[in-house]
């Protein structure tokens, strides 16, 4: 008897009870998206994904600035450098630092082959360095470029010096024949220098070989001494 007094109860309570878990399920917030349509929710990622692409398209406009602004002064440093590059040339070509070919005048002198001086004065039958560097001044005033005697290339620290019957040049020591060449000499100004012409005569009186001529290919090679100077100090 008792059982079936509870049993009302029992179907009660569970009424009840399914009437709870179905509110609980009504109340609980659903997904807005979810109630949208599949094409709402096609427009709002096709919006998302533009606006990403709008921020990833700024940061390449941002890239490519910073790029062309890199290639603009690596251009500009690379300007600088051809034009200390072509700086360097040129005061090596000044320098005498760099080879020269070109268009110009060789001129050879030696001693003469007479035996007696007719002036009885035996240093008339030989060359001379003052003899040398007369020509050598005459080749710069003839508009040389670059020149060099016996393959020794002139710069503004060299010296010709006579050691004996010898020529002493760049820390080397040279015997006659003396050719001496000179890149962009024109021959006529050479030829017209005073000097030039009194060696022509003591060349003709003594016997001394002193001979003048144009070539379209003189070669004058470049300095190979030492470029730092070098001078005496006063001792303590």
């Amino acid at each position: 008897m008792t059982g079936r007094r509870y049993r009302p109860l029992l179907a009660v309570g569970c009424v009840l009870l399914g009437f709870l878990v179905a509110t609980v399920v009504r109340v609980r917030p659903a997904d807005p998206a979810a109630r949208l349509t599949r094409e709402y929710r096609l427009a709002d990622l096709i919006e998302r994904q533009q606006q990403s692409t709008t921020v990833l398209r700024r940061q390449v406009a941002g890239l490519r600035t910073e790029v062309e602004e890199v290639r603009g002064a690596q251009a500009g440093g690379e300007g600088r450098a051809a034009a200390r590059e072509q700086d360097l040339a040129d005061l090596g070509l000044v320098a005498g630092l760099v080879p020269v070919g070109g268009p110009g005048v060789r001129v050879t002198l030696d001693d003469s082959d007479l035996d007696r001086a007719p002036t009885g004065n035996v240093n008339d039958l030989v060359i001379h360095s003052q003899d040398v560097q007369a020509v050598v001044n005459a080749l710069w005033k003839a508009g040389a470029e670059a020149v060099a005697i016996n393959g020794q290339r002139l710069v503004s620290t060299s010296a010709v010096l006579c050691v004996g019957n010898t020529l002493l040049l760049n820390g080397t020591v040279h015997s006659p024949p003396y050719t001496v060449a000179a890149v962009g000499a024109g021959k006529d100004r050479f030829e017209a220098d005073a000097l030039v012409r009194r060696l022509h005569d003591a060349a003709a009186t003594f016997g001394l070989r002193f001979s003048v001529d144009r070539e379209d290919a003189v070669e004058v090679p470049a300095f190979r001494g030492a470029t730092t100077l070098a001078y005496a100090r006063p001792a303590s």
